[in-house]
C-alpha cells in the first residue's frame, strides 16, 4: 500500500554503497525506518532530504509485515538548513531528536511530538535568538507529552512567581514528578536559585520571556543532567546522547 505522509528525519545511516536506512518520525505512523535508495549517489533525488531534522513530505510502500519500508518518493517541507550553520542550534537539534527517537515507538502514532519537533526545528531554522539555554524547556514539553509531566505544588507556584528567591530551598522531586518546597519520599534534587527560575518561567508560561533571559552555561549544564536523571527513571533503557559531546564544547567555550 503506497503511503503518503509528513515526516521529521530522525537519523540516517548508510546501507550498502548507495542507500540509506533513514529513521523518520512519521504523522501517519509514528516511527518508522524507510530505504531511501540510491541516496548517496550523485544527484540522487533525495539529496539534502534525508538529513537529521529534516521535514518531508514522504510516499513509501508500507506493509504491516515488512520492518523496513521503500520510500517511493520525498520533497520539503519547510527548510531547517540553518540549524547546520550555527553549533548552537546543532546541539539542540542532535539532542531533540535523539530524546524523540528513544520516546518515540514503531509504528505507534505521536501526533503531539510529530508537530511539537515540527515547530522546534522551524524555530531552530529562523531565530536569531541565543538558543543554548532551551533544551531544558524541550526536556520538560516531551515529558508532558509522554505522560510523566513535571508539576509544582500550589504553595511554590504561588513562590515562583515572585523574585529573587534568596535561597529558598526548591526541589525537583523524581519519582513523582513534583517541583516543591520540601523533598518528598524517594530520588529528588535541590535546585539552585537560577534552575528555579527557569521553571519559573516554564510553569508560568513565559517561554518568551525565557527565551530573552541570560543564563549561566554551567546553570544549563547541569539542569539538563537534572532532567536526564528524570527521564532515565521514567523511561525504561534511556541511552546517553551523541549530541552532548557538542554542548561540552559550547559550554567550555563560553564565558
Amino acid at each position: 500500500m503506497l503511503t503518503d505522509t509528513s515526516a521529521v528525519v530522525l537519523r540516517s545511516v548508510p546501507f550498502s554503497e548507495t542507500s540509506l536506512i533513514v529513521t523518520m518520525l512519521t504523522e501517519k505512523h509514528g516511527k518508522a525506518a524507510l530505504m531511501a535508495r540510491g541516496a548517496r549517489r550523485n544527484k540522487s533525488k533525495f539529496t539534502g532530504l534525508m538529513e537529521p531534522g529534516s521535514c518531508v513530505d514522504v510516499s513509501y510502500y508500507y506493509k504491516p509485515s515488512r520492518e523496513v519500508q521503500n520510500i517511493k518518493e520525498a520533497a520539503q517541507i519547510m527548510p531547517t538548513w540553518n540549524i547546520y550553520q550555527d553549533i548552537k542550534k546543532m546541539a539542540v537539534s542532535m539532542a531533540t531528536l535523539e530524546l524523540s527517537s528513544q520516546l518515540c515507538h514503531s509504528y505507534e502514532p505521536m501526533p503531539e511530538v510529530f508537530q511539537f519537533l515540527k515547530s522546534v526545528l522551524g524555530w531552530l531554522h529562523s531565530t536569531t535568538a541565543d538558543s543554548s539555554n532551551i533544551l531544558p524547556y524541550i526536556q520538560f514539553r516531551l515529558a508532558q507529552m509522554n505522560g510523566f509531566a513535571i508539576s509544582a505544588d500550589e504553595s511554590l507556584l504561588q513562590d515562583l512567581a515572585e523574585e529573587p528567591r534568596d535561597g529558598k530551598p526548591c526541589y525537583l522531586n523524581i519519582e513523582i514528578g513534583l517541583i516543591s518546597n520540601k523533598p518528598e519520599n524517594g530520588l529528588h534534587i535541590r535546585l539552585t536559585d537560577i534552575q528555579a527560575k527557569y521553571f519559573r518561567y516554564i510553569l508560568k508560561n513565559k517561554k518568551q520571556a525565557l527565551l530573552k533571559a541570560s543564563f549561566p552555561p554551567t546553570e544549563i549544564k547541569e539542569l539538563i543532567r537534572h532532567m536526564d536523571t528524570y527521564f532515565q527513571f521514567h523511561v525504561e533503557d534511556m541511552k546517553p546522547r551523541k549530541s552532548d559531546a557538542i554542548f561540552d564544547q559550547i559550554f567550555m567555550n563560553t564565558p
